[in-house]
């Protein structure tokens, strides 16, 4: 019962299915909040959302912000954020694409390196516990979003939801 009575109390979970972009948004920003905690007692500094980009220019090396956008699929003004936190904390630096000046490469700092071995050490407990739920749920999420990714990408969810529209009332 006490399913119901959490359920009752939240006016999103009540939407149902309607809801679950909220609901993936909000399961997001819990995951990436309890990790920043446990970020800062392991002692690292890097946002945990920022994790990926830095990964990204540790294996390929300097990236203009462009690329890395594109590389993980987030919006330009998202990087440029992340790019100033990182800035910021001294993990990167910065500088005119010598190509094409009005580009921006990013490269990690000697610190953003050390940085990067202190997050490959402390995805191993992440990893696990992201495992334990999903043994604990009989869910595994990774799964469920490849899946729904690839979809999407074979059929929109624009197309699908004209599939099923359903006419005004009169």
């Amino acid at each position: 019962m006490p399913e119901a009575d959490e359920r009752a109390g939240d006016f999103i979970r009540t939407g149902g299915l309607f809801f679950l972009a909220h609901r993936l948004r909000r399961l997001s920003d819990d995951l990436v909040t309890e990790c920043e905690r446990w970020f800062a007692e392991a002692g690292i500094i890097a946002p945990a959302r920022t994790t990926s980009m830095l990964y990204l220019i540790e294996k390929d090396g300097p990236q203009r912000i462009t690329v890395i956008a594109s590389a993980l699929r987030q919006f330009h003004p998202v990087i440029i954020d992340w790019v100033g936190k990182l800035k910021k904390l001294g993990l990167v630096t910065t500088a005119i694409d010598p190509v094409d000046r009005r580009r921006t490469i990013v490269s990690l700092t000697q610190t953003g390196r050390q940085e990067v071995a202190k997050i490959r050490t402390a995805e191993a407990a992440i990893t696990a516990a992201y495992a334990a739920l999903e043994d604990e749920t009989g869910v595994s999420l990774i799964e469920g979003v490849a899946m729904w990714e690839s979809a999407l990408c074979h059929k929109s969810l624009l197309v699908r939801i004209g599939e099923n529209e359903v006419p005004p009332p009169a």
